[in-house]
């Protein structure tokens, strides 16, 4: 079943203009977990084809559950944790690459995946679960290389996260800073230079899957062709229910802006208590210096000579005499 949601109120903040539902977290250690279900499709189309569509329709149709990346950052955060390994280890050559032992923690609660950063280890996954029957959702190049611009690759580079990632990072909840590095590890490794570069990067994706799939277990799909095409390949019948249309740019944007706010909040109030924290220790601190300041010469003293003495029987004459010479100032 799918996560709990929480309503998060933007209808006063100029960049929204309704409820935004940004789901429960949890806070699950996957490298500690293990297949329960068996992976059954694999959803390799890239981001902004269709990819959250596709999950609520397999949803649907009962592969419980469904990954997607951009629900799994707010979903379980702690799952970044694992991807962050995967993407050192393929793109940096840091670690050891991830292969069915490692997708089965991080993945073994799906029956399906979708979306980034899964999309990343297209090879690896085929490989992992051969019997996995596999998914493109495609979309118009152009309209897919816009979208991309502006809900992913603008979003990782917009003001509002620069700043708060600039000022308040070490104030940032794990929740933010593991998506974060996740997108921006995707972003420079696997989109490289996405301006330029994006619809190279469709098509040699699109290329690489097809060239790794047998024909029969392959499915090139596009998001309005509906139920009919998709229940067809995976033997299901059609359910009596609208295809989940959704996922637009606006909305995307609205749950991301949604999300960064949230954290900017939680960053800000971290923020406001270190330094009430740290104000009140320092005027506490002088208070208590002035208020005592002869038992803090006698201290100082005390340090002084330890420091400058060499032998211990010293030490315990100079103990003695600082203590007369503090006894006869107090008097």
């Amino acid at each position: 079943m799918p996560n709990k949601t929480f309503t998060f109120r933007v209808s006063k903040m100029p960049v929204f203009s309704k409820e935004v539902i940004l789901p429960e977290r949890t806070d699950i250690d996957r490298s500690k977990c293990t297949r329960v279900v068996p992976m059954r499709v694999l959803g390799l189309g890239l981001s902004r084809t269709g990819t959250n569509s596709l999950r609520n329709a397999l949803r649907t149709l009962g592969y419980d559950d469904t990954y997607h990346g951009f629900a799994a950052f707010m979903e379980n955060p702690r799952d970044c944790e694992m991807w962050l390994k995967a993407l050192a280890a393929k793109f940096d050559g840091q670690g050891k690459p991830f292969g069915r032992e490692e997708f089965d923690q991080l993945l073994g609660h799906c029956q399906a995946v979708t979306d980034i950063p899964a999309i990343c280890f297209a090879p690896e996954l085929i490989e992992a679960y051969p019997k996995a029957k596999v998914i493109l959702t495609h979309r118009d190049i152009n309209d897919w290389h816009a979208s991309v611009m502006e809900t992913i690759i603008n979003q990782v580079d917009n003001p509002l996260t620069n700043m708060v990632t600039r000022f308040f990072l070490i104030f940032c909840r794990s929740s933010f800073q593991l998506p974060r590095k996740v997108s921006v590890h995707v972003c420079q490794n696997y989109y490289r230079d996405f301006k330029l570069n994006g619809r190279q990067i469709y098509r040699e994706h699109y290329a690489l899957v097809d060239s790794l799939v047998p024909e029969g277990n392959l499915l090139h799909y596009r998001i309005e062709e509906g139920w009919e095409p998709l229940c067809r390949f995976l033997g299901q019948p059609i359910p009596d229910v609208p295809f989940p249309y959704g996922n637009t740019a606006a909305e995307v944007l609205a749950k991301t802006r949604a999300f960064i706010a949230v954290e900017a909040m939680h960053a800000l109030r971290r923020f406001c208590v270190f330094w009430v924290i740290v104000v009140a220790v320092v005027v506490s601190a002088f208070h208590l210096l002035f208020a005592f300041k002869e038992v803090w010469g006698f201290f100082l003293r005390l340090l002084w000579g330890i420091c400058c003495t060499p032998f211990p029987v010293l030490h315990l004459l100079w103990f003695i005499l600082c203590t007369t010479f503090a006894v006869l100032e107090a008097r």
